[in-house]
């Protein structure tokens, strides 16, 4: 291949030898006009075989590199459903996706380099040793160039590595950050926190930005000077040789010239290999720390011939993170390393989990710390011999087909018992025997992305009998009946479009139908009301399940009479176990923990003695009196997750206690659900328009970018008054002395490097002045989009956009290779039509062909583009899913992770073949190109023959040394300009988050500011609001009418999907009302800034998470509260799950919002019973708003409904209660 382009420059010389010849007085010497037809024809075949060789070759390293990249991803994929907990605080989604999306790909790039890494360098040298044919020693000088050229590129590559490694730690960061901010947006836009994180992803972004301006600057440098090489070794031979006292010859310069002009291209080309391959050994190094980490221990096979489902001895448990610093040293912001706090909830109840060391059922363990330091490698190392077992002396044994309750008080080890059951828990000693298969329902649920009957099938084969069978044992079928399609209705990510309690349902169903031999349930009833609690607990897990093994931790303690096992949990160690009436006849913990129980009044559960009634009347009667506060506060606690209450100076605090509750875009009250809860991904269509280029200039610069093309076309400008200066050197057009020659050439050369670094400079800092301004659009945008917009837009996409989008815009040297390729080939039809005009007809129809297939290469290469951009969406969406789904899966064991694992794959190929296709067109085009390029050099050289007699040698070999380089130089434009619009679809993608994402209202409207005290008294008026998610569906709040007064304690009721959640959500203008308005204190609260309201409001949501970083700056991202304060607010802070925490929430409700106007959304009755209101929702409308006593006082209200169901006793205490 190689070796053909060789025969080239002896072609140029035979051509030069032959019109000389010709020219000659010589009649007799002059060649037959057949023999220069023969040379064409000769150079046409040359060229067309060496293209044919150069396509196979490519062709057979873009398959390599595509079977490389799908390997590397998968591998990758296969490694994260492998890493322990421990490894996933320092890997967390974010890097992950870094690493598939860009290192996976750049592994792609650096192999396809690594050919040319080699062949380069042994074409310079083929080249250096032809050239010492035609110029002698002179030709060392120019050799000697090019040849120390290569090692002082690849130093000066090696040079950025520190600087590569660093920009992919800092993306890393801010995708981190990114997916933290996807993941609680809805908090962020709660607390109005938008600024603070603008603030910190842009920080991060800037300095991002920094290290790569390094990067290309001397990336670029190195490119253009690159690019120049070959004329500046050219022209420093040709100096050389005349300085010697040779005459220079046309035979002698343009064979030369053809020869350095040869390696135009390849040392074009060899930078951008360099770089490939050391961005290839960056990332396979980022690749191999990732593979080497460490993995979860291995699951113990099943063992069908052991007499018990499950059979644990002597066995400590742990979760394989090191301990943190003090609290007090994560709260000042003194500890050495920033305390990191993973919010990913892959595995809910491990302390690298959203909660830390607060288990999935909402325990905290008391004895490992809420955070987790992200500290030094020394530090690390010394920790880990500190690490102490979670759980300790475990020894249980679980009979074929029994039911096993497992219980204890807050922290006590209940949920990581069951991880540890399931294998996600590391054992450092004892035995763990599984005799049966498992599935296992969470108590935080994961939901696939697809419909309800995938869901529940969990790519298990479909029963129809038992899919139904287990939908009603599970409560679905109320539900299934609220969707146009039923079961075929698509969920959204995360379950958007369910409650609480469908979702848990949901899950239930998923272990149900899974058909194992052993089921483990993590407080399922909790999350549910108590008339489905009931249900589930009867229809569910004592009949569907009843020939099953089953497991189940909960703090409804109500059913503990119809288990056959009670185990006992305290600190950590199994503290008893044993039947219900044995334990309770052995009054230890087992018999405490029910007395307490007992002291709190429960669906179903007779009081031991009258002190909780009374507790709670007293509570009754102190409220009644001291209703009369002045500030509003509302509020919003979840029994199944961690909650903090904290003393707020905020004027209005929401708690939302029901995991019933609906979020946003869940469609309450209507059954006209869309078939697919997320949006697709738009996809633009045609060409990239007009407008994405002028903006994307536009943000560059416009003077920045007119005076880059300036300068590129003065670059090629003084190259080819080089090159014609040597023309009439070498035919001493002008009578001049060498010397006077040289000294023009060298000026000339000079000015040309001189505009080459100028140029490259400007390049780079339009590109990332553009770049900078284009992701912070977007971000802002995306910050400041609706909820709706999260709700219907898989996270996986918007970090698609901000990863793989965000690095190709960053990196966009399509355009600088683009303008350099266009000014080249201008500068060679020029120099042709000036020198050759008999060539202008024939370029004509070759222009137009060459249009003609580049525009249709550029529609195809454009789609393909889109096409790729989309299902790579999807194919991130789905691991973003599976990532926080990997507890569930695990425990599946091993259907869950194959199951994952294989899905992927297909997501994959779907993936490479576009990419396949993609890539292949490119070569495509090169072909067609290359074929047009060297018919133009045929015809050229056929019309110098047949105009040898008027001709000037020197003049034809100019013009055939320049057209030798432009079918190279013709298919790298096109290739370029395919790039461009390809990457300009990135930037596309990018702009469409800029302006056609919907908008919410402003965050501030300055004429319309409250004053700093409003709230003052925390009046509430509802009036006629109606509200829907989206305007295609109905609405889920009709006419709303009602007034809260100030200070007043409101609990809110209703059964799943009566209005109660989107409530809040027009409170906080979540979701922009569709009629009617609120007012709060005199004022309209859509007539000012979404966060002058939000701020002047505080909520306790329903789902809680905590950031990245220390306890002060999830406490106060804002920075607004002194040490002192938040000292006092960590004070009151619980986590809840039992009654007796919860009974220590309310307490610190009632103590710190005394003054407050507090909104509660009720899943236990009797929190709210000694409130002020009572509001009853119902699909979408006010049912029921009364007090306690004048709802309950009627038998046919539906809140004496509500009450009833709870159990005849509980309700006789909660009427009591309410003075009936």
């Amino acid at each position: 291949m190689d070796t053909l382009n060789k025969v080239i420059p002896f072609i140029l010389l035979w051509v030069i030898q032959y019109l000389k010849d010709n020219q000659s007085d010589d009649e007799t010497s002059k060649p037959s006009a057949w023999y220069g037809y023969g040379l064409a024809i000769f150079l046409l075949v040359i060229c067309m075989v060496q293209t044919a060789f150069t396509e196979v070759f490519v062709r057979s390293v873009v398959i390599s590199g595509s079977i490389l990249r799908s390997a590397l991803v998968d591998i990758l994929f296969q490694k994260s459903t492998r890493i322990s907990s421990k490894s996933r605080l320092d890997y967390p989604d974010g890097t992950i996706f870094n690493l598939i999306s860009n290192d996976a790909t750049r592994m792609d790039f650096c192999l396809e380099g690594l050919g040319f890494l080699i062949a380069v360098p042994l074409t310079v040298v083929v080249t250096v040793g032809l050239l010492m044919v035609w110029m002698g020693p002179s030709a060392l000088v120019g050799a000697a160039v090019l040849i120390l050229s290569n090692p002082l590129q690849t130093w000066a590559m090696t040079l950025l590595n520190p600087i590569r490694v660093q920009v992919s730690k800092l993306t890393d960061t801010r995708m981190g950050l990114m997916t933290e901010i996807l993941q609680g947006i809805k908090v962020i836009k709660f607390f109005a926190y938008e600024p603070s994180f603008w603030k910190k992803l842009t920080d991060i972004r800037s300095t991002e930005i920094k290290c790569i301006s390094w990067l290309l600057q001397v990336r670029g440098l190195i490119y253009s000077t690159s690019s120049s090489l070959p004329v500046f070794a050219s022209g420093l031979s040709f100096v050389m040789y005349a300085a010697l006292g040779n005459k220079l010859e046309p035979e002698v310069v343009f064979p030369s010239l053809a020869f350095f002009t040869g390696l135009r291209v390849p040392l074009l080309i060899l930078p951008y290999c360099y770089s490939d391959a050391l961005d290839g050994y960056v990332s396979l190094k980022r690749i191999q720390k990732f593979l080497l980490t460490a993995d979860t221990q291995p699951l113990p096979p099943i063992d069908k011939t052991h007499d018990s489902a499950l059979s644990i001895k002597d066995a400590d448990f742990y979760w394989d993170q090191l301990p943190s610093t003090t609290t007090a040293a994560a709260l000042s912001g003194k500890t050495k390393q920033p305390t990191a706090i993973n919010t990913e909830s892959t595995t809910p109840s491990t302390p690298s989990s959203s909660r830390n060391s607060i288990t999935e059922d909402g325990e905290a363990d008391e004895r490992q710390p809420l955070l987790s330091a992200s500290s030094s490698s020394s530090t690390a190392q010394e920790s880990v011999s500190a690490i102490k077992p979670f759980l300790r002396d475990i020894n249980l044994h679980i009979p074929r087909g029994a039911l096993v309750a497992i219980v204890g008080p807050v922290g006590s080890g209940k949920s990581s018992l069951l991880q540890a059951m399931v294998g996600t828990m590391m054992k450092s000693q004892g035995e763990v025997i599984r005799g049966a298969t498992i599935s296992y329902a969470s108590q935080t649920p994961w939901i696939q992305n697809a419909t309800i009957m995938d869901n529940i099938l969990f790519d298990t084969p479909m029963e129809e009998e038992r899919y139904w069978r287990v939908i009603k044992a599970c409560s679905l079928e109320q539900d299934l009946t609220q969707f146009t399609l039923g079961d075929r209705t698509e969920i959204g990510e995360r379950g958007v479009n369910l409650s609480g309690g469908q979702k848990a349902r949901l899950s239930l169903a998923r272990s149900v139908y899974y058909n194992a031999e052993m089921v483990i349930m993590d407080d399922p009833l909790s999350a549910v009301d108590a008339h489905v609690g009931k249900r589930l607990w009867q229809d569910c897990v004592l009949q569907e399940l009843g020939k099953k093994t089953r497991v189940i931790a909960t703090h409804q303690l109500h059913i503990l009479p119809d288990v056959d096992y009670v185990i006992c949990m305290k600190h950590g160690r199994i503290a008893e176990q044993g039947t219900f009436q044995d334990l309770m006849a052995h009054q230890g913990d087992f018999f405490k923990l029910m007395k307490k129980y007992g002291g709190h009044h429960h669906e179903d559960e007779d009081e031991e003695d009258g002190s909780g009634a009374q507790r709670l009347r007293r509570r009754v009667l102190k409220r009644n009196k001291s209703s009369n506060g002045n500030v509003v506060t509302a509020v919003a606690e979840s029994t199944t997750t961690a909650t903090t209450t904290t003393e707020s100076d905020d004027d209005l605090t929401v708690l939302q206690e029901s995991d019933e509750i609906v979020s946003v875009g869940d469609g309450e009250s209507t059954k006209e659900i869309l078939k697919g809860q997320m949006t697709d991904e738009e996809r633009a269509s045609g060409a990239v328009s007009k407008k994405v280029y002028r903006d994307y200039f536009r943000l560059g610069g416009d003077w920045n970018w007119i005076f880059i093309v300036f300068m590129l076309s003065a670059q090629q400008a003084a190259g080819v008054a080089m090159n014609v200066w040597l023309s009439f050197w070498s035919s001493d057009r002008f009578g001049l002395t060498v010397w006077e020659y040289i000294n023009v050439y060298v000026v000339t050369a000079v000015i040309q490097l001189f505009i080459v670094i100028l140029g490259s400079y400007m390049l780079v800092l339009a590109i990332l002045k553009g770049s900078k301004q284009i992701h912070d659009n977007a971000f802002l945008s995306v910050l400041r989009s609706p909820m709706s917009f999260f709700d219907t837009t898989p996270a996986g996409r918007i970090l698609n956009r901000f990863s793989k989008d965000v690095s190709t815009v960053d990196n966009m040297a399509a355009v600088n290779s683009l303008l350099i390729t266009l000014t080249g080939i201008l500068s060679v039809l020029i120099l042709s039509a000036v020198f050759l005009p008999w060539i202008i007809p024939i370029m004509v129809p070759l222009a137009v062909l060459y249009y003609n297939i580049a525009l249709y290469y550029q529609k195809t290469s454009r789609e393909l583009k889109r096409m790729d951009a989309l299902v790579r969406s999807h194919l991130f969406s789905y691991f973003s899913e599976t990532l926080n789904g990997m507890g569930t899966l695990k425990a599946y064991h091993p259907h869950g992770i194959e199951s994952a694992i294989e899905r992927n794959r297909v997501n994959m190929d779907r993936s490479h073949r576009l990419y396949y296709t993609q890539t292949m067109g490119t070569k495509w085009i090169g072909c067609r190109v290359h074929v047009i390029g060297h018919v133009l050099n045929f015809v050229a050289l056929a019309l110098i023959v047949w105009a040898r007699n008027d001709i000037d040698p020197a003049t034809a070999g100019l013009v055939l040394s320049y057209l030798a380089r432009l079918a190279s130089e013709m298919s790298w434009a096109i290739q370029c300009a395919g790039d461009l619009e390809n990457n300009m679809t990135s930037a596309e993608r990018l702009f469409y988050y800029t302006n056609g994402l919907e908008q919410e209202p402003p965050a501030e409207i300055l004429d319309r500011k409250p004053v700093p005290s409003w709230p003052q008294q925390g009046r509430i008026s509802f009036k006629d609001v109606s509200l829907r998610y989206r305007p295609e569906l109905p609405l889920v709040l009709n006419k709303i009418s009602l007034d809260i007064k100030a200070g007043h304690k409101v609990g809110v009721v209703g059964r799943t999907g009566a209005g109660k959640s989107s409530l809040i959500q027009a409170l906080f203008l979540l979701v922009p009302l569709d009629s009617g308005k609120i007012v709060m204190d005199g004022i309209e609260t859509d007539t000012i800034g979404t966060a002058d309201l939000r701020s002047r409001m505080s909520i306790i949501p329903q789902d809680p998470i905590l950031f990245q970083g220390t306890f002060r700056y999830n406490l106060d991202p804002l920075n607004r509260h002194s040490e002192q304060e938040l000292w006092q607010a960590l004070e009151a802070t619980t986590a809840s799950v039992d009654l007796a925490t919860d009974s220590l929430i309310q307490k610190a409700i009632r103590v710190d919002f005394s003054d407050s106007t507090v909104i509660t959304i009720a899943h236990r009755l009797n929190t709210v019973v000694d409130y002020n209101r009572i509001l009853v929702m119902d699909r979408g409308q006010v049912a029921e708003y009364d007090t306690p006593h004048n709802l309950l006082s009627n038998k046919q209200s539906m809140f004496s409904r509500m009450v009833d169901e709870t159990g005849e006793t509980n309700a006789a205490l909660l009427r009591s209660l309410a003075g009936c």
